[in-house]
């Protein structure tokens, strides 16, 4: 029987300190049993809730590294894109994509913009064009709801109406992605959040409803996104990998700060890549 490991290519930023970005990706896709070959986007000293990080923009080495993977003969089952620093990278990122596009199963596309209505302070709207334009190379998208908004040119609103999802993400999907999982979505009521999937093939809206926690947790969508790809490069369904995603990061958000330690961190990683990820996923799947 052949026991072929999988591998997934990583395109995001690099935090040296904070559970973001790379930082979430490698150490969950490894406890889900995946590979990961890492392309760091930009190197930031911590994560952008501390101030003024240390920024170092890798654009300038991204195509002689991935010349050097095509040249030593890598192959990846799957594709996953997160934040990016500038409009330039990601026409940079596309070309990247496209070099391995037609040998991969799956490509994921975090299109990352900001939260809460606003943009981060990094970007303009030359940010959301772009994004527009890379998304076309995705599979699956994992906007939150301000980034489905600024993709659907649609407005934001403190409380989401079905309808005008569902015809976001038709908009959305006319770009390329037939797959579209939106994070953070406001509930009917204050304390509540809920996630949405779109399938276009079915022009279907699914909707995943969890409880809000009180807080700001940085990393929380970079590890959504890890999970829910390393659930469907593990052949789990989308119904399984996003119900399994959803109670792992509920759990996380219940864990208490831990002495030493602040908010700014993120999610206790350490304490998440003891629990039997993948038990979590086939419980779901039963």
């Amino acid at each position: 029987m052949e026991n072929k490991s999988k591998r997934i290519l990583a395109i995001h930023d690099f935090s040296g300190f904070g559970h973001t970005s790379l930082m979430v990706c490698i150490p969950i896709m490894y406890r889900m049993g995946i590979r990961v070959c890492a392309l760091p986007s930009a190197y930031l000293s911590a994560n952008t809730d501390y101030p003024e990080p240390i920024w170092i923009d890798m654009s300038s080495y991204l195509d002689k590294i991935n010349a050097h993977w095509q040249e030593i003969g890598l192959s990846f089952d799957a594709i996953s894109s997160g934040f990016l620093a500038s409009p330039a990278q990601v026409v940079q990122i596309g070309k990247v994509i496209e070099s391995w596009r037609e040998k991969v199963k799956l490509v994921l596309i975090d299109p990352v913009m900001g939260d809460y209505g606003k943009l981060y302070s990094c970007y303009d709207d030359n940010m959301i064009v772009a994004m527009r334009e890379l998304i076309s190379l995705a599979d699956v998208i994992t906007p939150n709801y301000s980034e489905a908004a600024w993709l659907a040119k649609g407005v934001i609103r403190k409380i989401s109406e079905e309808n005008e999802l569902l015809d976001w993400c038709r908009k959305i999907s006319e770009y390329g992605p037939q797959h579209i999982v939106v994070t953070s979505v406001p509930g009917s009521v204050s304390d509540s959040l809920k996630v949405i999937y779109y399938q276009a093939k079915l022009d279907k809206l699914s909707t995943y409803p969890f409880v809000k926690k009180d807080g700001i947790y940085p990393g929380a969508g970079d590890c959504f996104s890890a999970l829910l790809l390393s659930g469907l490069v593990n052949d789990y369904d989308f119904d399984s990998s996003i119900k399994a995603t959803i109670k792992i990061i509920s759990r996380a958000m219940e864990e208490p700060i831990m002495e030493g330690t602040d908010w700014r961190e993120g999610l206790p990683l350490e304490k998440i890549i003891q629990w039997d990820l993948r038990s979590i996923f086939s419980e779901t799947d039963a």
